[in-house]
Formats: structure tokens, C-alpha cells, sequence
């Protein structure tokens, strides 16, 4: 594994270093906007140093969501208005997973199925419609053509202080630049030695505009660490930060609850709300069965009940005791060593594979035959 190495000088200075260097040498840069803290740093860093190259204006893409915690959305209005950016808006009416809604694991965005009124909020007019489901083709080098030998780069604000699993890919790939992906187009990650106490310095001293939506929730209490702009619903985790949502903004509240339904639970009840019941005495194993199987939509059975299989299977194969009940067996490869995880891996349906990762994610069809695929990893 490659080792850390101190630069000498400051996470600023080296993050507008790379993005000068990129610029200088003739590459197209393209942001990855989303509005939150991250992308806001990269897009002000990508300002700067085209400023310095002569490269302006500032290539920008972001793709609505629909439901953000608001602020979100005014903030990227405000980012469009500015001279030195060409910001494009982009809607792929892709599926977002709703975490609290085991029947019907996906809410569309800007759903055509749907009576407009209905939206969290309008479709911009200056939406552009592309039909590619994944995330990845936001930048492509068929929308952001480089001049001839050069290349397209998405700059995107991934931080390895966020994951360990984010260290280790930016270790594996040798450096704040990816090798170029299947739409032609390579990944630079200026800020990824960042820690979130860096980018609020950033934003502070420099005095760049910024989300407020971050303001409300730090006023509502949640702790910096916590502060995300993401859908709320695709992870249960963050439910406790729903309910602050609920309390901060209860109009914009309503409305995201009368569009995904569970969220409502999710806010009142936390994680308790999607978590499985295990009754007095019941072994997991039991749990299971009703919960993951006999209970559960089909598409939860049926996933359950083929990954349930596949781990028996792999622990019979270096074991004659039964699956465990509660602690994984050490022999297992997989985390969901024993029937208590896979209960709790399971009961949700898992459907972009995080957690059961032999398992094929959930394709859009599934649930609406003929809306496409992900076409690579599902992710946000």
C-alpha cells in the first residue's frame, strides 16, 4: 500500500497546484456539481486556477435530484448566474433509492408517470433531458470533447478522510488522477487530502458563496461530521438528520413525504423503522425465515433467499456446525457469516448490493419494465 507523504505546503495551495497543472497542460476540466461543501470547493479552486491559465469560463455539470434539502437548489441557481461558469443542468429521471419503502424501494425523479403537481419542487426549464441512468455519464467525452491529444477530466470532491475504502482507491489508482473511464473521461480529485475543518476554512477566508441549507441544520444541532447534501432518502443511517429536516423545514417535509412514502416513519422512528422485529424467544434463524422470506415482497424474497443459499452453501464447505446465530463464522469470507446478518442485510432487499456484494444490484426494469439499467455501478 503507498504511504502518506507530507507536501510541504498547504491543502489549498497543493489542490490549486493540480488543478493548475491540468489547465496549463490543455486538458478540458469539467465539475461535478452537486451543491454541497465538496463541489463547492472544487468549482471555486477550478475558478481560480483557469483565472490564472487563461482557461475560463469554468466547464460545470450537475444532475437534479429533486429532492434536496432546500437551499440546495437556490444556491445552484446562484452559481448559474455567474460569469466566469457554464453550468450544465441535466435530469436523467433516474431512480433514488427510498430506504424507508420495502415495497417499492424507488421513487423516479421528476417521474413522467406522475402528475406534475406532485414534484417536490418544478422541472427547471433549463433542465437538459439525457437518458443515461448512471451517475458516470453526467461528463462524458462526447458532451465535453478535449482538444486533440488532450483529455476530459471530471473533478469531482472526494475526500479519503470521509472512507477508508475512498483511501484505499485513491492509493490504488497512484494518485489524485483515475485512468480514463468507459465514456473516455479520467477523474481528478484535487481536494482528496481535505478534512472537513479545510473546506469550511476554505469557503470562510475566502468568502464563497455556499449552500445554506448547511446553516439550518448546524443551527438544528447536527454535528459537522454529519453535515451531507444527498437525497434523504437513500439510506436509512441518515435518519436522524430527517428529523431534523422534519422539524426545519415541515412544508418541504410534507411534500417529501407525500412522495415517498415511509419517510414520514423514517423521522418519527429512526432506523427502528426499517429494521426487522425479532419476537421474544425466536432465533434468528427464524427471524430470518419470516422476515426475509415468508413476510417480505417478493423481490426481498427472492434475493434473500438466493444469497441465503450461496452462504450456507460456502460455510458447509469448511464446517459440519450449523450457520451461526449471532457472531459470523471466522472461516466465512463474507461478512454475513451468521443468520442475525443476514437478517439485517437483507430485510431492506439490499438492492444496490452494498452489503451482500455477490448478489447483481436491482436494475430500474425490475420494478418498471423497459426504464433501462444501470449500466455500470449504481452510485451517488
Amino acid at each position: 500500500m503507498a504511504t502518506r507523504v507530507k507536501l510541504g505546503t498547504t491543502v489549498f495551495d497543493a489542490a490549486l497546484d493540480r488543478l493548475l497543472t491540468l489547465y496549463q497542460d490543455g486538458h478540458r476540466l469539467v465539475v461535478s456539481f452537486s451543491g454541497g461543501k465538496d463541489s463547492t470547493v472544487c468549482l471555486n479552486l477550478c475558478r481560480l486556477a483557469a483565472r490564472m491559465a487563461g482557461a475560463g469560463p469554468v466547464d460545470v455539470v450537475m444532475r437534479d435530484e429533486e429532492i434536496m434539502f432546500p437551499g440546495t437548489y437556490e444556491y445552484i441557481e446562484r452559481v448559474a448566474q455567474e460569469g466566469d461558469v457554464n453550468l450544465t443542468w441535466l435530469v436523467a429521471h433516474q431512480p433514488i433509492i427510498n430506504a424507508y419503502n420495502r415495497h417499492e424501494p424507488f421513487w423516479w425523479v421528476f417521474d413522467p408517470l406522475l402528475d406534475a403537481r406532485r414534484f417536490v419542487r418544478p422541472l427547471p426549464p433549463q433542465a437538459v433531458r439525457i437518458k443515461e441512468l448512471n451517475i458516470e455519464y453526467m461528463t462524458t467525452a462526447e458532451r465535453y470533447p478535449a482538444p486533440v491529444g488532450k483529455d476530459t477530466y471530471a473533478v469531482i470532491g472526494l475526500r479519503v478522510s470521509e472512507s477508508r475504502g475512498r483511501m484505499y482507491g485513491l492509493f490504488s489508482s497512484g494518485g489524485y488522477v483515475t485512468k480514463r473511464n468507459h465514456v473516455g473521461v479520467k477523474s481528478a480529485r484535487p481536494i482528496y487530502d481535505w478534512s472537513d475543518a479545510d473546506v469550511w476554512r476554505a469557503i470562510s477566508e475566502n468568502r464563497w458563496d455556499y449552500n445554506h441549507a448547511y446553516d439550518t441544520m448546524r443551527r438544528m444541532g447536527v454535528p459537522y461530521r454529519r453535515l451531507r447534501i444527498a437525497p434523504p432518502t437513500m439510506s436509512a443511517a441518515g435518519s436522524d438528520v430527517l428529523k431534523v429536516a422534519m422539524q426545519a423545514w415541515p412544508q418541504w417535509f410534507e411534500k417529501v413525504a407525500a412522495r415517498c412514502p415511509g419517510v414520514r416513519a423514517g423521522a418519527m422512528f429512526g432506523k427502528r423503522s426499517v429494521l426487522p422485529v425479532r419476537r421474544p424467544g425466536e432465533s434468528w434463524q427464524t427471524t430470518f425465515q419470516r422476515e426475509c422470506l415468508e413476510d417480505a415482497p417478493a423481490w426481498i424474497s427472492r434475493r434473500a433467499k438466493k444469497y441465503s443459499e450461496l452462504i450456507v452453501s460456502g460455510h458447509q464447505h469448511h464446517s459440519t456446525a450449523p450457520l451461526p446465530e449471532v457472531d459470523s463464522c471466522y472461516h466465512c469470507e463474507s461478512q454475513s457469516g451468521s443468520w442475525k446478518s443476514l437478517t439485517l442485510q437483507l430485510y431492506g432487499g439490499d438492492p444496490f448490493s452494498q452489503k451482500c456484494h455477490s448478489l447483481a444490484q436491482v436494475e430500474p426494469d425490475e420494478f418498471r419494465p423497459g426504464w433501462g439499467k444501470w449500466e455500470g455501478k449504481a452510485a451517488w
